[in-house]
């Protein structure tokens, strides 16, 4: 970590993939630490070619930085080098190479500068090469239903496959991206489709994960579709699912359902989905922070898709497909919702997600504010970095392709939300929205607090630590980037 006096230090821990897909605007988020020797860091500026943002969260306390260097004596500046923010690029027509590099503004005007990796951009996703597109097998509207499969469970995918025949809206084809299941799954699928014009297979060449897999999928649907609907590997659907969705979207831009929740065995655990928690799809503020619109219950414009792909980057754990297309529908419009169950939610100990999962509480306050004092040293830090960040960039990317088709009142809710880490406005924002319990209004599951909690914490340490040189080795304020082990503290 050595290096020429008056030259920067810095490293790129919180990046972008190496491949971004930019369509009609993206965002990434950048994390890690810089500084200079003996210099004070003013202002910090990421350029990635010719996209320029400043960033907003710097001079962050690194125990760890500093500790790396004291036994060659370390530079008071590494103590106070952490910084994170979010990098803006705007859409592109060729694929591009861009190096990042960060800007530090020094005392005096002067500049130094630190090359901290590439990204590559590409104008638009990479769908898979149709082979043999699939056949609309009537009239009336023209549904393209993506489903994403891993090691589908052979009776459940048999099953669901059945439910789909049976639909009474017959106009329909189904797009399958499996994401690089073992042979003997994948020639399963294969076998069950075969013969069936209305269905295409393809299978990636690497593991993808669920949110990615759904992207792939999304993204072979074809221009001449005019809804579209996502579809579980292990579900069951009601015959009259795709026509009662299609009555019931009018002028939204999406519709959705209530669902069972049921054993495999077809037991019913809960007669609704909403046994946890309020059901939501009006209110623009709680569906940023909380998703109520489950991926497979849903049908939506074709056009949608237009602002949806690319998915933007995935930081947390606990981001979805289905929330970011249930915010980008919600953005452009109205969602309608049918209030009956249309299918039958399957919950097995492989399902990704699951009911209980989706509608987990956060941890209280109190009992949070414990845990983080037995631990003090991971987890906290990860609602920050993690959790926190990704709903800004949600939010970012949001802004960046859908600004011009929001109201007025979604602009400002949305504004709130993004200049939450800064100011007072859009803190006291979250904080406010959290009294809305006192009516019944628990749809969010306490996102608000549990944001909230992240964002004082982070400006509490930033000011215990305002003109500290080294670590206070009594009382630790560590502001490195979590690792997955910390995360999972």
């Amino acid at each position: 970590m050595g290096a020429e006096p008056g030259s920067a230090i810095a490293e790129l821990e919180l990046g972008p993939p190496k491949r971004l897909a930019v369509g009609r605007g993206t965002a990434f988020a950048v994390g890690g630490y810089a500084y200079v020797p003996g210099q004070r860091t003013s202002q910090l500026t990421i350029e990635v070619g010719p996209d320029r943002r400043r960033i907003g969260r710097l001079r962050l306390p690194r125990d760890d930085v500093y500790g790396r260097q004291e036994s060659v004596g370390a530079a008071p500046e590494a103590y106070r080098s952490g910084f994170v923010g979010l990098v803006e690029i705007a859409p592109i027509e060729t694929p591009e190479r861009r190096t990042m590099e960060l800007v530090l503004g020094l005392e005096g005007g002067r500049e130094a500068r630190a090359t901290v990796g590439e990204v590559e951009l590409e104008p638009d996703l990479r769908s898979p090469v149709v082979s043999s597109a699939p056949t609309w097998p009537g009239s009336g509207a023209r549904v393209a239903i993506c489903m994403a499969t891993y090691e589908p469970p052979a009776a459940l995918l048999r099953r669901q496959l059945d439910s789909l025949r049976e639909q009474t809206h017959d106009n329909w084809i189904c797009l399958i991206s499996d994401d690089a299941s073992s042979d003997s799954a994948f020639e399963y699928l294969l076998a069950e489709t075969e013969g069936d014009p209305r269905f295409a297979v393809y299978r990636s060449e690497s593991r993808l994960g669920f949110y990615r897999n759904f992207e792939r999928a999304l993204s072979m649907t074809p221009p001449e579709a005019d809804f579209v609907t996502l579809c579980d590997q292990d579900d069951h659907w009601l015959p009259e699912k795709l026509a009662r969705l299609l009555a019931a979207i009018g002028g939204a831009q999406l519709a959705y359902s209530d669902a069972r929740v049921v054993s495999p065995e077809d037991e019913v655990v809960e007669p609704s989905y909403w046994t946890e928690r309020s059901n939501n799809y009006k209110n623009f503020g709680s569906l940023l922070l909380a998703n109520s619109v489950t991926g497979a219950a849903s049908l939506f414009r074709r056009e949608l898709l237009d602002d949806a792909l690319p998915f933007p980057p995935r930081l947390a754990d606990a981001a979805f497909h289905d929330h970011w297309l249930a915010m980008v529908a919600r953005a452009r419009g109205e969602i309608a919702y049918v209030d009956e169950p249309l299918w039958d939610y399957v919950q097995h100990d492989r399902t990704v997600i699951g009911h209980s999962r989706a509608n987990k509480r956060p941890r209280s306050i109190r009992r949070h504010l414990i845990e983080r004092l037995r631990n003090p040293t991971g987890g906290s830090r990860a609602v920050y970095y993690y959790d926190w960040q990704q709903q800004v960039l949600f939010g970012e990317v949001l802004r960046l392709r859908c600004w011009d088709r929001m109201t007025a009142q979604k602009r400002r809710t949305l504004r709130r939300l993004l200049s939450a880490d800064r100011g007072v406005a859009g803190l006291s924002w979250l904080l406010v929205r959290r009294a809305r319990r006192l009516w019944g209004r628990d749809e969010t599951l306490d996102r608000e607090l549990f944001y909230s909690y992240a964002l004082l914490r982070r400006r509490a340490v930033s000011l215990w630590t305002a003109g500290c040189r080294r670590p206070n080795r009594l009382l630790p304020r560590d502001e490195s980037i979590p690792t997955d082990s910390d995360r999972a503290a």
